[in-house]
């Protein structure tokens, strides 16, 4: 599947498991180009646009994923309501401000807090530490952009096709 982790944790929340993080550090590659990075985001959205539609799942116990799934599929609109406003002011219903703040506010949280798990302040040191999360939020426009595309593109592509991102320096070796 293209988010089985994601729909395993969901069918275990319906049976009544609970879930923590776990204290550490994992050792994770990143994709090494722009277009791997892109490629991850879409098959992340398109798998959990999948689970969030699974007829498996209640709603009940999917209704917070799909808010946050939701939320991120309608990030070009919140992103491009901010170049808009800007250059033609028209006056939005409340319920519209609100929407738009809303979906602005969980993407940068998401954001941040994925950039904060991703470092690891006994490693590093506080400065380092605040320096790494610096740099991580002075690269919000790009990854806006990034997200952008790949939300259109997850969302008019083929769903259920699965990239496989190299994260090797070299090639693989066929077997």
């Amino acid at each position: 599947s293209v988010a089985e982790d994601c729909f395993f944790a969901m069918r275990a929340f319906q049976k009544g498991f609970s879930f923590a993080f776990v204290d550490g550090e994992m050792w994770e590659k990143s994709p090494f180009s722009l277009w791997d990075f892109v490629q991850q985001r879409k098959r992340w959205l398109q798998g959990i646009l999948l689970v969030v539609h699974s007829k498996q799942l209640a709603l009940k116990n999917k209704i917070l994923l799909a808010i946050s799934c939701y939320s991120w599929v309608t990030m070009p609109l919140s992103t491009s309501n901010i170049v808009l406003a800007a250059l033609c002011p028209i006056p939005c219903p409340a319920i519209m401000d609100f929407l738009c703040a809303f979906i602005g506010a969980v993407n940068i949280y998401m954001y941040v807090f994925g950039v904060v798990k991703s470092f690891s302040l006994y490693r590093f040191g506080l400065l380092r530490f605040t320096l790494c999360i610096c740099g991580a939020l002075c690269t919000i426009p790009v990854n806006v952009c990034i997200e952008n595309v790949a939300v259109i593109w997850g969302l008019f592509g083929n769903k259920h096709k699965f990239y496989v991102v190299n994260k090797e320096l070299r090639p693989p070796v066929s077997v």
